[in-house]
């Protein structure tokens, strides 16, 4: 075992958000993605945080149409939220595709990227 290990099981972790963050959206805090366990509380310090999970497959909507691997964004340049395109301008990348889907509205399920 490492002396300097902080966490043994890094895959949820507790961290200052937008106060809108609710249970279920996606987030990207700069290099992290993640999805929201918990909706974002307010904490002593007068900031908000909810816990991240960093690693799985989660469920998003999107109407765009989806390949297996294909990478997906949140739309309109959100760092939170669940609405998801596969169009990489202006957009937050926060996983890739795991099935594929049509180009309706409904369901794409993604891996989080991390």
């Amino acid at each position: 075992m490492a002396l300097n290990e902080v966490y043994v099981d890094g895959e949820s972790l507790n961290y200052p958000v937008n106060q809108n963050v609710a249970s279920g959206d996606f987030v990207v805090l700069d290099g992290i993605r993640g999805v929201a366990e918990t909706s974002a509380a307010l904490g002593d310090d007068a900031a908000y945080y909810a816990t991240l999970r960093h690693i799985g497959v989660f469920r998003g909507t999107t109407s765009d149409a989806v390949t297996v691997g294909a990478a997906i964004y949140l739309a309109s340049s959100a760092t939170y939220g669940t609405a998801l395109t596969t169009t990489s301008t202006d957009n937050e990348l926060v996983g890739y595709a795991i099935k594929a889907k049509g180009a309706v509205a409904g369901d794409v399920f993604v891996r989080i990227n991390n």
